[in-house]
Protein backbone atom coordinates (compact mmCIF):
# COMPACT_ATOMS: atom_id res chain seq x y z
CA UNK A 1 0.00 0.00 0.00
CA UNK A 2 3.04 2.77 0.38
CA UNK A 3 3.72 2.44 -3.24
CA UNK A 4 0.05 3.34 -4.15
CA UNK A 5 0.54 6.96 -3.47
CA UNK A 6 3.52 7.67 -5.74
CA UNK A 7 2.32 5.53 -8.50
CA UNK A 8 -1.42 7.75 -8.11
CA UNK A 9 0.60 10.40 -8.61
CA UNK A 10 2.74 9.35 -11.17
CA UNK A 11 -0.87 8.02 -13.03
CA UNK A 12 -2.31 11.86 -12.21
CA UNK A 13 0.51 13.58 -13.90
CA UNK A 14 -0.46 10.83 -17.15
CA UNK A 15 -3.92 12.60 -16.70
CA UNK A 16 -3.33 15.91 -16.95
CA UNK A 17 -0.85 15.83 -19.54
CA UNK A 18 -3.27 13.86 -21.69
CA UNK A 19 -6.23 16.13 -20.55
CA UNK A 20 -4.40 19.29 -21.57
CA UNK A 21 -3.32 17.91 -25.36
CA UNK A 22 -7.55 17.16 -25.30
CA UNK A 23 -8.29 20.48 -24.61
CA UNK A 24 -5.76 22.50 -27.33
CA UNK A 25 -7.12 19.90 -29.50
CA UNK A 26 -10.75 20.80 -28.66
CA UNK A 27 -10.33 24.43 -29.44
CA UNK A 28 -8.69 23.22 -33.19
CA UNK A 29 -12.06 21.76 -33.40
CA UNK A 30 -13.79 24.40 -32.08
CA UNK A 31 -13.60 26.15 -35.16
CA UNK A 32 -15.11 23.36 -37.53
CA UNK A 33 -18.58 22.60 -37.97
CA UNK A 34 -21.37 21.74 -35.76
CA UNK A 35 -21.45 17.92 -37.21
CA UNK A 36 -17.33 17.64 -36.23
CA UNK A 37 -17.74 19.84 -32.65
CA UNK A 38 -20.54 17.20 -31.60
CA UNK A 39 -18.12 14.46 -32.63
CA UNK A 40 -15.13 15.42 -31.20
CA UNK A 41 -17.22 16.48 -27.83
CA UNK A 42 -18.89 12.45 -27.94
CA UNK A 43 -15.60 11.20 -28.48
CA UNK A 44 -13.75 13.15 -25.87
CA UNK A 45 -16.56 12.62 -23.12
CA UNK A 46 -16.42 8.41 -23.55
CA UNK A 47 -12.39 9.05 -23.32
CA UNK A 48 -13.01 10.76 -20.03
CA UNK A 49 -15.35 8.01 -18.94
CA UNK A 50 -13.04 4.87 -20.09
CA UNK A 51 -10.13 6.62 -18.88
CA UNK A 52 -11.25 7.23 -15.58
CA UNK A 53 -12.99 3.00 -15.72
CA UNK A 54 -9.44 2.20 -16.31
CA UNK A 55 -7.96 4.14 -13.89
CA UNK A 56 -9.82 2.84 -11.27
CA UNK A 57 -9.73 -0.69 -12.32
CA UNK A 58 -6.20 -0.64 -12.38
CA UNK A 59 -6.03 0.89 -9.09
CA UNK A 60 -8.59 -1.80 -7.63
CA UNK A 61 -5.73 -4.83 -8.95
CA UNK A 62 -3.10 -2.61 -7.71
CA UNK A 63 -4.59 -2.55 -3.93
CA UNK A 64 -5.25 -6.61 -4.20
CA UNK A 65 -1.96 -7.82 -5.58
CA UNK A 66 -0.68 -5.00 -3.20
CA UNK A 67 -2.34 -6.77 0.01
CA UNK A 68 -1.64 -10.22 -1.61
CA UNK A 69 2.34 -9.57 -1.74
CA UNK A 70 1.90 -7.85 1.91
CA UNK A 71 0.11 -11.31 3.33
CA UNK A 72 2.37 -13.63 1.34
CA UNK A 73 5.75 -12.07 2.94
CA UNK A 74 3.75 -11.80 6.17
CA UNK A 75 2.74 -15.74 6.15
CA UNK A 76 6.10 -16.90 5.01
CA UNK A 77 8.08 -14.89 8.35
CA UNK A 78 5.14 -16.28 10.43
CA UNK A 79 6.70 -19.97 9.54
CA UNK A 80 10.16 -18.99 10.44
CA UNK A 81 9.08 -17.26 13.74
CA UNK A 82 7.12 -20.30 14.96
CA UNK A 83 9.86 -22.47 14.25
CA UNK A 84 12.54 -19.89 16.50
CA UNK A 85 9.90 -19.54 18.98
CA UNK A 86 9.80 -23.41 19.66
CA UNK A 87 13.38 -24.30 18.59
CA UNK A 88 15.63 -21.38 18.03
CA UNK A 89 18.37 -21.05 15.76
CA UNK A 90 20.25 -24.14 16.84
CA UNK A 91 18.39 -26.27 14.46
CA UNK A 92 17.74 -23.25 11.75
CA UNK A 93 18.96 -24.53 8.11
CA UNK A 94 19.06 -22.91 4.74
CA UNK A 95 16.28 -25.01 3.77
CA UNK A 96 13.62 -23.51 6.67
CA UNK A 97 14.45 -20.34 5.31
CA UNK A 98 14.37 -20.80 1.53
CA UNK A 99 11.87 -19.53 -0.32
CA UNK A 100 11.36 -19.67 -4.11
CA UNK A 101 15.00 -20.26 -4.35
CA UNK A 102 15.33 -16.77 -6.77
CA UNK A 103 15.37 -13.18 -5.67
CA UNK A 104 11.91 -12.92 -6.11
CA UNK A 105 10.73 -14.19 -2.71
CA UNK A 106 13.94 -14.09 0.12
CA UNK A 107 14.02 -14.43 3.82
CA UNK A 108 16.47 -13.80 6.74
CA UNK A 109 16.71 -13.98 10.53
CA UNK A 110 18.97 -11.88 11.99
CA UNK A 111 20.35 -12.52 15.79
CA UNK A 112 20.28 -10.03 18.52
CA UNK A 113 22.96 -7.90 17.20
CA UNK A 114 21.19 -7.83 13.67
CA UNK A 115 23.97 -10.27 12.30
CA UNK A 116 22.28 -12.75 9.48
CA UNK A 117 22.46 -16.02 11.22
CA UNK A 118 20.22 -17.71 8.50
CA UNK A 119 19.42 -16.27 4.81
CA UNK A 120 17.62 -17.65 1.62
CA UNK A 121 20.42 -19.15 -0.75
CA UNK A 122 19.85 -16.49 -3.02
CA UNK A 123 20.98 -13.67 -0.52
CA UNK A 124 23.64 -15.93 0.99
CA UNK A 125 26.75 -13.35 2.53
CA UNK A 126 23.88 -10.19 1.92
CA UNK A 127 24.07 -7.63 4.85
CA UNK A 128 20.51 -7.06 6.66
CA UNK A 129 17.67 -6.42 4.35
CA UNK A 130 16.30 -3.63 6.29
CA UNK A 131 17.56 -1.91 9.69
CA UNK A 132 13.80 -1.53 10.93
CA UNK A 133 13.76 -3.81 14.92
CA UNK A 134 10.36 -3.69 16.05
CA UNK A 135 9.45 -4.79 19.54
CA UNK A 136 8.96 -8.29 20.21
CA UNK A 137 5.30 -9.67 18.87
CA UNK A 138 5.32 -6.46 16.82
CA UNK A 139 6.27 -6.03 12.57
CA UNK A 140 7.27 -3.64 10.46
CA UNK A 141 6.23 -3.35 6.34
CA UNK A 142 8.28 -1.45 4.50
CA UNK A 143 8.38 -1.02 0.42
CA UNK A 144 12.48 -0.74 -0.29
CA UNK A 145 14.59 -1.27 -3.55
CA UNK A 146 16.43 -3.85 -1.92
CA UNK A 147 19.11 -3.86 -5.29
CA UNK A 148 19.52 -7.85 -5.24
CA UNK A 149 21.09 -8.81 -8.36
CA UNK A 150 21.85 -5.52 -9.31
CA UNK A 151 17.82 -4.70 -10.18
CA UNK A 152 16.07 -1.64 -8.43
CA UNK A 153 12.83 -3.24 -7.88
CA UNK A 154 10.82 -2.56 -4.94
CA UNK A 155 10.27 -5.26 -2.11
CA UNK A 156 7.99 -5.37 -0.01
CA UNK A 157 9.50 -6.40 3.42
CA UNK A 158 8.25 -7.49 6.33
CA UNK A 159 9.98 -7.74 9.71
CA UNK A 160 8.73 -9.53 12.43
CA UNK A 161 10.53 -9.30 16.37
CA UNK A 162 10.26 -12.76 18.04
CA UNK A 163 11.97 -14.41 21.42
CA UNK A 164 13.08 -18.28 21.47
CA UNK A 165 15.85 -20.27 22.39
CA UNK A 166 18.89 -17.78 22.38
CA UNK A 167 16.97 -14.99 21.01
CA UNK A 168 15.42 -12.60 20.63
CA UNK A 169 15.33 -12.97 16.77
CA UNK A 170 14.04 -10.67 13.69
CA UNK A 171 12.51 -12.54 10.85
CA UNK A 172 12.68 -10.25 7.73
CA UNK A 173 10.82 -11.67 4.50
CA UNK A 174 10.98 -9.89 1.34
CA UNK A 175 9.18 -10.10 -2.09
CA UNK A 176 9.47 -8.38 -4.85
CA UNK A 177 6.79 -6.01 -5.95
CA UNK A 178 7.78 -6.47 -9.55
CA UNK A 179 4.29 -8.86 -10.46
CA UNK A 180 2.00 -6.05 -9.31
CA UNK A 181 4.03 -3.82 -11.80
CA UNK A 182 4.22 -5.68 -14.84
CA UNK A 183 0.26 -7.02 -14.08
CA UNK A 184 -1.11 -3.39 -13.88
CA UNK A 185 1.20 -1.96 -16.73
CA UNK A 186 -0.12 -5.23 -18.85
CA UNK A 187 -3.83 -4.07 -17.96
CA UNK A 188 -3.39 -0.63 -18.35
CA UNK A 189 -2.17 -1.96 -22.26
CA UNK A 190 -4.77 -4.15 -22.47
CA UNK A 191 -7.29 -0.79 -21.71
CA UNK A 192 -5.58 1.32 -24.14
CA UNK A 193 -5.96 -0.92 -27.05
CA UNK A 194 -9.74 -1.94 -26.12
CA UNK A 195 -10.09 1.95 -25.84
CA UNK A 196 -8.77 2.78 -28.67
CA UNK A 197 -11.01 1.17 -31.50
CA UNK A 198 -14.02 2.00 -28.91
CA UNK A 199 -13.53 5.34 -29.53
CA UNK A 200 -13.25 5.04 -33.26
CA UNK A 201 -16.17 3.19 -33.48
CA UNK A 202 -18.13 5.59 -31.00
CA UNK A 203 -16.62 8.91 -33.33
CA UNK A 204 -17.51 7.16 -36.72
CA UNK A 205 -21.39 6.32 -35.19
CA UNK A 206 -21.91 9.86 -33.46
CA UNK A 207 -20.38 11.31 -36.84
CA UNK A 208 -23.12 9.72 -39.11
CA UNK A 209 -25.52 10.50 -36.67
CA UNK A 210 -25.32 14.03 -36.56
CA UNK A 211 -25.08 14.19 -40.43
CA UNK A 212 -28.37 12.20 -40.41
CA UNK A 213 -29.68 14.51 -37.98
CA UNK A 214 -28.25 17.58 -39.71
CA UNK A 215 -29.17 16.96 -43.46
CA UNK A 216 -32.75 18.57 -42.67
CA UNK A 217 -31.24 21.68 -41.52
CA UNK A 218 -28.75 21.77 -44.70
CA UNK A 219 -31.85 21.59 -47.14
CA UNK A 220 -33.68 23.96 -44.78
CA UNK A 221 -30.14 26.40 -45.11
CA UNK A 222 -29.83 25.81 -48.89
CA UNK A 223 -33.82 26.67 -49.28
CA UNK A 224 -33.28 29.66 -47.43
CA UNK A 225 -30.36 30.66 -49.20
CA UNK A 226 -32.64 30.69 -52.36
CA UNK A 227 -35.22 32.77 -51.24
CA UNK A 228 -35.26 36.36 -52.36
CA UNK A 229 -37.11 39.31 -51.26
CA UNK A 230 -38.91 39.92 -54.30
CA UNK A 231 -40.55 36.09 -53.92
CA UNK A 232 -40.74 35.05 -50.08
CA UNK A 233 -43.55 32.32 -51.27
CA UNK A 234 -40.91 29.35 -51.08
CA UNK A 235 -41.48 27.13 -47.66
CA UNK A 236 -38.73 24.77 -46.19
CA UNK A 237 -39.54 21.44 -46.49
CA UNK A 238 -40.86 20.08 -43.33
CA UNK A 239 -38.68 16.52 -42.20
CA UNK A 240 -40.52 13.64 -40.79
CA UNK A 241 -41.34 13.93 -36.97
CA UNK A 242 -42.07 16.13 -34.44
CA UNK A 243 -38.28 16.67 -33.42
CA UNK A 244 -36.55 19.88 -32.39
CA UNK A 245 -35.44 20.07 -36.26
CA UNK A 246 -39.41 19.63 -37.68
CA UNK A 247 -40.32 22.55 -35.02
CA UNK A 248 -37.65 24.44 -36.46
CA UNK A 249 -38.65 24.12 -40.00
CA UNK A 250 -42.37 24.84 -38.95
CA UNK A 251 -41.09 28.24 -37.21
CA UNK A 252 -39.29 28.90 -40.29
CA UNK A 253 -41.95 28.61 -42.34
CA UNK A 254 -44.56 30.77 -40.05
CA UNK A 255 -41.33 33.45 -39.85
CA UNK A 256 -41.34 33.65 -43.64
CA UNK A 257 -44.96 33.75 -43.97
CA UNK A 258 -45.08 36.80 -41.68
CA UNK A 259 -42.31 38.47 -43.65
CA UNK A 260 -44.48 37.81 -47.29
CA UNK A 261 -47.13 39.48 -45.30
CA UNK A 262 -45.07 41.78 -44.02
CA UNK A 263 -43.97 42.75 -47.09
CA UNK A 264 -47.38 42.44 -49.00
CA UNK A 265 -48.56 45.34 -46.53
CA UNK A 266 -45.39 47.36 -46.82
CA UNK A 267 -45.92 47.23 -50.60
CA UNK A 268 -49.35 47.61 -50.57
CA UNK A 269 -48.71 50.79 -48.07
CA UNK A 270 -46.45 51.98 -50.26
CA UNK A 271 -48.61 52.10 -53.68
CA UNK A 272 -51.87 53.62 -51.45
CA UNK A 273 -48.73 56.49 -50.12
CA UNK A 274 -48.16 57.46 -53.29
CA UNK A 275 -51.46 57.12 -54.73
CA UNK A 276 -52.50 59.61 -51.72
CA UNK A 277 -49.50 62.36 -52.28
CA UNK A 278 -49.71 62.20 -55.70
CA UNK A 279 -53.52 63.84 -55.64
CA UNK A 280 -52.61 66.90 -53.63
CA UNK A 281 -49.29 67.12 -55.54
CA UNK A 282 -50.80 67.27 -58.70
CA UNK A 283 -53.53 69.34 -57.78
CA UNK A 284 -51.32 72.27 -56.77
CA UNK A 285 -48.88 71.28 -59.80
CA UNK A 286 -52.02 72.04 -61.56
CA UNK A 287 -52.90 75.13 -59.90
CA UNK A 288 -49.86 76.78 -60.24
CA UNK A 289 -49.54 76.25 -64.00
CA UNK A 290 -52.86 77.63 -64.43
CA UNK A 291 -51.64 80.62 -62.03
CA UNK A 292 -48.78 80.97 -64.14
CA UNK A 293 -50.78 81.22 -67.57
CA UNK A 294 -53.83 82.89 -66.23
CA UNK A 295 -52.18 85.34 -63.25
CA UNK A 296 -55.76 87.28 -62.92
CA UNK A 297 -56.94 83.76 -61.63
CA UNK A 298 -54.33 83.66 -58.54
CA UNK A 299 -56.99 84.75 -56.26
CA UNK A 300 -58.95 81.82 -57.17
CA UNK A 301 -56.81 79.17 -57.10
CA UNK A 302 -54.90 80.09 -53.29
CA UNK A 303 -57.27 78.62 -51.65
CA UNK A 304 -57.31 75.67 -53.76
CA UNK A 305 -53.78 75.46 -53.41
CA UNK A 306 -54.43 76.02 -49.38
CA UNK A 307 -56.44 73.56 -48.70
CA UNK A 308 -54.74 71.01 -50.50
CA UNK A 309 -51.42 71.78 -48.80
CA UNK A 310 -52.99 71.24 -45.71
CA UNK A 311 -54.52 68.07 -46.96
CA UNK A 312 -50.93 67.15 -47.92
CA UNK A 313 -49.60 68.35 -44.22
CA UNK A 314 -52.16 66.06 -42.47
CA UNK A 315 -50.90 62.97 -44.80
CA UNK A 316 -47.33 63.42 -44.10
CA UNK A 317 -47.98 64.07 -40.30
CA UNK A 318 -50.31 60.76 -40.02
CA UNK A 319 -47.40 58.53 -42.27
CA UNK A 320 -44.95 60.29 -39.80
CA UNK A 321 -47.50 59.03 -36.71
CA UNK A 322 -47.41 55.37 -38.35
CA UNK A 323 -44.08 55.01 -38.63
CA UNK A 324 -43.44 56.22 -35.47
CA UNK A 325 -45.88 53.52 -33.79
CA UNK A 326 -44.42 50.70 -36.00
CA UNK A 327 -40.72 51.48 -34.94
CA UNK A 328 -40.73 49.28 -31.97
CA UNK A 329 -37.32 51.03 -30.96
CA UNK A 330 -39.03 54.28 -30.17
CA UNK A 331 -39.27 55.20 -26.46
CA UNK A 332 -41.53 57.96 -26.03
CA UNK A 333 -41.63 59.50 -22.71
CA UNK A 334 -43.93 58.00 -20.50
CA UNK A 335 -45.92 59.72 -17.70
CA UNK A 336 -48.77 59.17 -16.17
CA UNK A 337 -51.80 60.51 -18.11
CA UNK A 338 -55.62 61.25 -16.77
CA UNK A 339 -57.49 59.50 -19.99
CA UNK A 340 -60.63 61.86 -18.63
CA UNK A 341 -59.35 65.04 -18.43
CA UNK A 342 -57.67 64.22 -22.69
CA UNK A 343 -62.16 63.10 -23.13
CA UNK A 344 -63.35 66.07 -21.06
CA UNK A 345 -60.74 68.35 -23.49
CA UNK A 346 -61.96 66.82 -26.64
CA UNK A 347 -65.81 66.95 -25.96
CA UNK A 348 -65.14 70.70 -25.35
CA UNK A 349 -62.86 70.80 -28.57
CA UNK A 350 -65.64 69.36 -30.70
CA UNK A 351 -68.76 71.52 -29.24
CA UNK A 352 -66.57 74.82 -30.22
CA UNK A 353 -65.92 73.23 -33.61
CA UNK A 354 -69.46 71.48 -34.42
CA UNK A 355 -73.41 71.60 -33.75
CA UNK A 356 -73.74 68.34 -32.91
CA UNK A 357 -75.04 67.09 -29.01
CA UNK A 358 -71.37 66.35 -27.73
CA UNK A 359 -72.39 63.75 -23.99
CA UNK A 360 -69.24 63.05 -21.96
CA UNK A 361 -69.31 60.71 -19.21
CA UNK A 362 -65.64 60.88 -17.74
CA UNK A 363 -64.88 58.55 -14.88
CA UNK A 364 -61.44 58.47 -13.44
CA UNK A 365 -58.88 56.65 -15.52
CA UNK A 366 -55.22 56.92 -15.42
CA UNK A 367 -52.80 55.36 -17.58
CA UNK A 368 -48.95 55.06 -17.75
CA UNK A 369 -48.02 56.16 -21.06
CA UNK A 370 -46.87 59.12 -23.71
CA UNK A 371 -49.84 61.80 -22.92
CA UNK A 372 -49.17 63.26 -27.06
CA UNK A 373 -49.85 59.78 -28.24
CA UNK A 374 -52.99 59.38 -26.63
CA UNK A 375 -54.44 62.72 -27.13
CA UNK A 376 -53.99 61.73 -30.89
CA UNK A 377 -55.85 58.85 -30.78
CA UNK A 378 -58.91 59.93 -28.84
CA UNK A 379 -59.04 62.90 -30.91
CA UNK A 380 -58.69 60.62 -34.00
CA UNK A 381 -61.53 58.93 -32.49
CA UNK A 382 -63.74 62.15 -31.55
CA UNK A 383 -63.13 63.20 -35.58
CA UNK A 384 -63.95 59.57 -36.91
CA UNK A 385 -67.67 59.71 -35.31
CA UNK A 386 -68.29 63.64 -35.92
CA UNK A 387 -67.73 62.66 -39.55
CA UNK A 388 -70.57 59.97 -39.45
CA UNK A 389 -72.91 61.24 -36.50
CA UNK A 390 -76.27 62.36 -37.62
CA UNK A 391 -76.86 64.58 -34.09
CA UNK A 392 -74.92 62.84 -31.41
CA UNK A 393 -71.79 61.94 -30.03
CA UNK A 394 -70.94 60.50 -26.97
CA UNK A 395 -67.31 60.72 -25.35
CA UNK A 396 -66.82 57.99 -21.94
CA UNK A 397 -63.67 57.50 -19.97
CA UNK A 398 -63.78 54.34 -17.16
CA UNK A 399 -61.89 51.35 -15.49
CA UNK A 400 -62.78 47.58 -16.01
CA UNK A 401 -61.03 45.61 -14.63
CA UNK A 402 -56.79 45.77 -15.28
CA UNK A 403 -58.01 48.06 -18.37
CA UNK A 404 -58.93 51.77 -19.10
CA UNK A 405 -61.81 52.26 -21.14
CA UNK A 406 -62.27 55.13 -23.57
CA UNK A 407 -65.34 54.59 -26.07
CA UNK A 408 -66.71 56.79 -28.52
CA UNK A 409 -70.21 56.59 -30.09
CA UNK A 410 -72.38 58.20 -32.39
CA UNK A 411 -75.80 57.85 -33.92
CA UNK A 412 -74.45 57.48 -37.67
CA UNK A 413 -75.43 54.11 -39.43
CA UNK A 414 -72.46 52.32 -38.05
CA UNK A 415 -69.94 50.09 -39.26
CA UNK A 416 -70.96 46.61 -40.48
CA UNK A 417 -69.08 43.13 -38.96
CA UNK A 418 -67.87 42.18 -42.12
CA UNK A 419 -65.65 45.80 -41.89
CA UNK A 420 -65.19 46.05 -38.15
CA UNK A 421 -61.71 44.60 -39.09
CA UNK A 422 -60.59 46.29 -41.97
CA UNK A 423 -61.39 49.77 -40.75
CA UNK A 424 -58.31 49.43 -38.79
CA UNK A 425 -55.88 48.68 -41.83
CA UNK A 426 -54.02 51.29 -43.72
CA UNK A 427 -55.47 53.62 -46.27
CA UNK A 428 -59.18 51.97 -46.08
CA UNK A 429 -62.03 54.09 -46.43
CA UNK A 430 -65.70 52.20 -46.64
CA UNK A 431 -68.14 53.04 -49.73
CA UNK A 432 -70.21 55.30 -47.64
CA UNK A 433 -67.11 57.41 -46.92
CA UNK A 434 -65.10 57.92 -50.24
CA UNK A 435 -65.69 61.49 -50.12
CA UNK A 436 -62.54 63.48 -49.33
CA UNK A 437 -64.16 65.82 -46.82
CA UNK A 438 -66.10 62.60 -45.12
CA UNK A 439 -63.63 59.71 -45.43
CA UNK A 440 -60.17 61.99 -45.01
CA UNK A 441 -57.13 59.70 -45.63
CA UNK A 442 -58.00 56.35 -44.15
CA UNK A 443 -55.25 56.70 -41.60
CA UNK A 444 -56.96 58.05 -38.41
CA UNK A 445 -58.67 54.29 -37.14
CA UNK A 446 -54.84 52.72 -37.87
CA UNK A 447 -52.69 55.11 -36.09
CA UNK A 448 -55.43 54.63 -33.00
CA UNK A 449 -54.81 51.33 -33.52
CA UNK A 450 -51.11 51.71 -33.64
CA UNK A 451 -51.09 53.88 -30.55
CA UNK A 452 -53.05 51.42 -28.56
CA UNK A 453 -50.75 48.37 -28.86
Amino acid sequence: MATSVPRLVGRGETLVRGYAALVKLGRVIAATGVRMRTTAVAVFALALAVAAAGVVVVILLEESLDRSVTESARSTGRQVAIQLVREGARDLSASDVASTGDTEAVTQVLDARGKPIASDPAIVGHPPLTTARPAVGHEVIETLPLGLNGDSDDYRVVSQEVNGPGGPFTVISARSLEPVTEASTRLTLLLGLIAVPLLAIAGFAVYRAVGSALRPVERMRRTVAEISTRDLTARVPLPPGGDEVHRLAVTLNEMLGRLASAQAAQRRFVADASHELRSPLSTISTALDVSGRHPESTGDLVPVIGRETARLRELVDDLLMLARTDDTTDRPQRTEVDLDDIVRAEAERLRGESTLDVEVRAGPAKVHGSEAQLRRAVRNLVDNARGHARTRIRVSSAVRGDLAVVEVSDDGPGVGPADRERIFERFVRLDASRQRGHGGTGLGLPIVAGIAA
